[in-house]
């Protein structure tokens, strides 16, 4: 199964966890190639999971390349020198393991989860596979067919339509808003010295980290790394792209489609990732709608039943970030839930939040903490993603920096980075919702 986390209330909800781990004895060391690794063991764990996160998603792409991140992620397991074929996930299979990908706006991500005593073979293949990807034309033109559904598919839902619109408009200048999934006409032909050039510039030491969490022989993990991903030729990485938004004014969109009730997508831009105010999006934002006792749930859902369903979270990423809001309800209310959602900001703008509001967000956060960091394949994501995103200390940090916010940094943020100019809404209404 293929994951794409474009989808703006995954990603928002996948990276509000990726704050919040603590595990001790992650081991790091830096290649003279470029490259990082990071060994969290545990001995206790009965399991091992190996990832290797590439810095290179959907903002790397130039417009005639939308969708080849996605694309390619498909395709590196379609044998390499060393695993031809589908040997590699044969392989993975007869050790009792699972194999995946994932791709987002800034990253793509390959993982193996085994058995304990298979680590070192999982870093061995993964290694081939990222050094030595065969791509075979046979297996290039069926995997258009495959991603090309996934387009159509993609397209076919309202939701993630909206998703794109909102997108769209909040970046209007960053690379941030280019979208994940791509276009059918560019999949179709792209040609096989097209996906090999992206991947010679992008999937390069420099732009890797290797994270190996769970049960290990560390000092067969740590030598077969070096051996294979330290090893790796030393290349210049493409520039950056842009990914920093110029505080753009207020918009409000509003199309319709094949949906029975109404949609709403509504935030702001807030914090870079090098920024310590993304700690404080993240409460702000559980405060404002996460959760039954939030805000806006208790006021939009139960006291006013103006929507279904209601919260809020903080999209963290390189570039700006995103408090959005998103919302389900009846097409009569779009109007009055608009008005209300800003009432309520508002009302923090100028009172701020009240020391019980603030206990109960933290107190959630550290709850969906502890739940999220289970799992070593959890663990290794994590500690993968922040490396990657150059807040290596963020994973450690975390719960510190919640902890120590007050209802008055909770309220200087929103002074920051909310106003009514900023406000872009992307809502979704039926095709009958006038009538």
């Amino acid at each position: 199964m293929k994951k794409n986390n474009k989808a703006l209330l995954f990603a928002a909800a996948l990276l509000f966890f990726t704050c919040g781990c603590i595990t001790k004895g992650a081991k790091t060391v830096n290649y003279e190639n470029g490259l990082r690794s990071i060994l969290i063991n545990d001995k206790n764990s009965l399991v091992s999971s190996v990832y290797v996160f590439v810095r290179a998603g959907a903002i790397d792409e130039k417009p005639s390349q939308a969708g080849l991140s996605h694309f390619l992620e498909h395709l590196m397991f379609k044998g390499s020198k060393n695993y031809p074929g589908d040997e590699l996930s044969r392989k993975v299979e007869n050790m009792g393991g699972y194999i995946n990908a994932m791709t987002s706006n800034e990253y793509t991500a390959y993982y193996i989860n085994v058995q304990k005593d298979g680590a070192g073979q999982a870093v061995k293949m993964l290694a081939d596979t990222m050094q030595n990807p065969l791509f075979p034309k046979d297996d290039i033109d069926r995997e258009r067919k495959v991603v090309i559904e996934e387009i159509q598919r993609h397209f076919d839902n309202p939701m993630s339509v909206l998703d794109e619109k909102f997108m769209e408009n909040i970046y209007p200048t960053s690379a941030l808003k280019n979208s994940v999934i791509g276009t059918s006409d560019i999949i179709a032909n792209v040609s096989r010295d097209e996906i090999y050039a992206y991947y010679s510039a992008h999937y390069v030491p420099e732009k890797m980290v290797v994270v190996v969490a769970g049960n290990f022989d560390e000092g067969e993990v740590s030598s077969l790394i070096s051996e294979t991903f330290g090893k790796f030729e030393k290349k210049a990485p493409p520039a950056d792209p842009k990914v920093r938004e110029d505080l753009s004014g207020a918009k409000d969109i509003t199309d319709k489609g094949n949906v029975e009730i109404g949609y709403l997508f509504s935030g702001f831009l807030g914090p870079v990732i090098e920024s310590d105010d993304i700690f404080t999006a993240d409460l702000a934002a559980c405060i404002l709608g996460g959760g039954k006792s939030s805000r806006l749930y208790r006021i939009l859902k139960e006291e006013k039943q103006l929507v279904v369903s209601i919260g809020s979270s903080f999209m963290t990423c390189t570039g700006n970030g995103i408090l959005y809001i998103s919302s389900a309800f009846d097409p009569k209310n779009l109007d009055a839930i608009k008005e209300e959602i800003i009432k309520q900001i508002d009302d923090i703008v100028q009172n701020g939040v009240n020391p019980d509001e603030l206990a109960r967000a933290k107190l959630s956060m550290k709850t969906n903490w502890s739940f999220a960091f289970e799992k070593p394949s959890d663990i290794g994501y994590f500690y993968g993603y922040w490396n990657l995103m150059k807040r290596p200390e963020a994973v450690e940090e975390y719960m510190k920096k919640i902890q120590s916010l007050t209802t008055q940094d909770v309220r200087d943020f929103f002074v920051k980075y909310y106003s009514r100019g900023k406000i872009v809404n992307a809502a979704l209404l039926p095709k009958d919702a006038n009538k």
